[in-house]
């Protein structure tokens, strides 16, 4: 769950108001308990950023496949070149340059049958 930087700053300003009521409802003082509320969310904020650095909390061990794939790139000039990429498995070529770009979908080479060739040494009599 993502939350918005506005929802953030008013859950962080109530803290910050609540901290010194709550602070003096039990007998401590007000810097004591804004230190423990600081250090505490300081701690929270570096454990959700370690755990965003490491992909999340995603119980898949499998990632799934990338809709566009960039397979191979070849470059025609200084200023243009052409691109084989898939999406969604399939193939496109692109050929791109300086303010344009042309998107051509690309044919799959077709499989060639072999034809069974026949055995000459077996066939033969002397």
């Amino acid at each position: 769950m993502s939350l918005s930087p506005r929802t953030k700053f008013i859950g962080a300003a109530l803290l910050a108001l609540l901290a010194p009521l709550i602070a003096a409802t039990q007998g401590a003082s007000p810097a004591t308990a804004a230190r423990i509320l600081l250090g505490l969310a300081a701690v929270g904020g570096i454990i959700a950023w370690f755990v965003h650095a490491r992909g999340g909390l995603s119980t898949s061990k499998f990632k799934t496949a990338p809709r566009l794939n960039v397979v191979q790139r070849a470059g025609l000039s200084q200023r243009t070149g052409v691109a084989l990429i898939e999406v969604d498995g399939k193939p496109y070529l692109v050929v791109h340059g300086d303010g344009f770009a042309q998107i051509t979908p690309a044919r799959r080479p077709a499989r060639v049958a072999l034809r069974a060739v026949p055995n000459l040494s077996e066939g033969t009599t002397s």
